[in-house]
């Protein structure tokens, strides 16, 4: 297993996603300080990075421009066979105009691996519930400490977006993909203790669904298909995210 490369783990086993993937034409955004791509060049995938800052060491035969992943990319549309956004999304103040464009520039049939802090293992909302804050010790999100770097327009914040599964798949959804899943590459032992709240949870969302669906009916609304409920309460509850510290989704940018 490649160091660098993204790691998930299934059945208490560890894999690297782009190790069993076909190589291609692959976008790093943001690509942060270099890593990711110097690992995937090794792979074999022709790798374009975008971040808004300069690497740290740049990796030879790698492609590299400066630009503002809040903006559109300066690329063009149905280029790339692959995404990858790894640790990106939650400095994004425009996130559903970013996934919007990351689906542009894929091909139909191309496939998004986009990572984030999670919000929604155990512990996390158990903090949220305490403080609003995904992390107790990581304090208040506030516009001195969360603020890093500013540069004129262009502004790198911190985890001020945090993102959540629901909203994610909402927006990819909504930006052309399908075939979602969910993964972690590490677990959180404190959210792994709260294991006994699951049926809880279960019958909670189980209830959540059903009264949404009859209040639709009673407004002669349409409600959510059966499949997508089953398809979303068995990602909220599955183990990447009652338990995992980061939330890894893969998708497929639909065919046109």
């Amino acid at each position: 297993m490649l160091a660098g490369d993204i790691v998930v783990r299934e059945r208490g086993r560890r894999r690297g996603l782009f190790a069993a993937m076909s190589p291609g034409a692959l976008l790093d955004i943001p690509a942060g300080g270099g890593a990711q791509t110097a690992a995937l060049l090794k792979l074999g995938y022709k790798v374009f990075s975008v971040d808004l800052f300069p690497p740290r060491d740049r990796a030879p035969g790698a492609s590299w421009i400066l630009a503002d992943a809040n903006q559109p990319i300066p690329l063009g549309g149905s280029v790339f066979d692959y995404v990858l956004s790894r640790e990106g999304i939650e400095h994004l103040e425009n996130q559903m105009g970013f996934l919007r464009e990351c689906a542009r520039v894929l091909k139909p049939g191309g496939t998004i691996v986009l990572t984030t802090p999670s919000l929604m293992h155990l512990s996390a909302r158990f903090s949220l519930f305490l403080t609003g804050q995904r992390n107790l010790r990581r304090g208040l999100v506030n516009e001195i400490q969360t603020l890093r770097v500013a540069h004129g327009s262009r502004i790198y914040h911190g985890h001020a977006f945090p993102l959540d599964y629901f909203r994610a798949r909402y927006m990819l959804r909504l930006a052309g993909f399908a075939k979602i899943e969910v993964f972690t590459d590490r677990f959180s032992p404190t959210a792994i203790a709260a294991a006994p709240l699951v049926p809880l949870l279960y019958a909670a969302m189980k209830f959540s669904a059903a009264q949404a669906a009859r209040r639709s009916r009673k407004r002669g609304e349409t409600p959510p298909r059966d499949d997508v409920t089953r398809e979303i309460i068995g990602h909220v509850l599955s183990p990447a995210l009652l338990f995992g510290k980061r939330m890894i989704i893969v998708a497929e940018k639909a065919a046109a």
